[in-house]
This record gives C-alpha cells, structure tokens and sequence, in this order.
C-alpha cells in the first residue's frame, strides 16, 4: 500500500529561494525514504506552499523533520504553520 503525506504550509521568503533549497534536500530526502510528487503555491499567494510526498512509513516525514529542522528552517518554511496530512493507497 501506498503512503502520502500532503504539507501545507507558509514560506518567508519568494517561492524561488524556497525551492531552490527545496531541490537541494532531495538527497537527504530519499535517503530517508521521502519522494516529492509535486509542489507548489497558491495562485493568488505564493507565499502559501504545498508539497506532496511518497513515504515509505506513516512516520517517515516526522523523522525527517526532526533531523533536519534547519534545514527546513532555513529554506524559509515558517515550521508553525505545517499541516500534514496522510493519505493511502
């Protein structure tokens, strides 16, 4: 079966220096069994981003996010507005 978890969440920054540190952390990302599907912005406000992931356990974003919280940090996702949700397949 199939695991997603859909991030919603707000950014600091432009949706370009965003991304660019989004792309960087795919390596660390699918070593730890996190695959992007898709991202983006709402259209009327960039500044709210979405991301959506395969994962290969229900707690896979939830490590990640703990070992790597500056790096999320720094990419300028404001850490208090994530919403994850999860999903199957």
């Amino acid at each position: 079966m199939a695991k997603f978890a859909l991030l919603q969440f707000k950014i600091n920054n432009t949706f370009e220096e965003w991304e660019t540190t989004f792309y960087n952390a795919q390596n660390p990302a699918r070593k730890m069994g996190i695959n992007s599907i898709s991202h983006g912005h709402q259209p009327d406000d960039p500044k709210k981003v979405f991301v959506l992931m395969m994962i290969e356990e229900s707690d896979t974003w939830s490590k990640f996010y703990n070992e790597n919280q500056g790096l999320i940090e720094s990419s300028g996702h404001i850490l208090d507005s994530t919403k994850v949700t999860y999903y199957e397949n």
